[in-house]
């Protein structure tokens, strides 16, 4: 897998760190796809952009291939 972000902050994942408030670099899906866990807040500048979330834990991502059970949002 190619370099993957997680914003610390609210959990947006993205193949950019651009777009992120507080990037975190994440190695496989496996680390924060997948599994309920608390929900932040999305970063303001990503609520209206992402196209995806995930059907098993709510993470949304700009990509269906970042998560494990990709639903479209829009």
């Amino acid at each position: 897998m190619n370099e993957v972000y997680e914003c610390g902050t609210c959990g947006v994942v993205g193949k950019s760190s651009q777009e992120l408030c507080q990037p975190l670099a994440v190695q496989a899906k496996d680390d924060y796809c997948g599994s309920a866990g608390e929900t932040a807040e999305m970063c303001m500048t990503m609520i209206k952009t992402l196209p995806y979330e995930c059907d098993s834990c709510g993470r949304p991502a700009e990509e269906a291939e970042l998560l494990c059970k990709p639903i479209a949002t829009k």
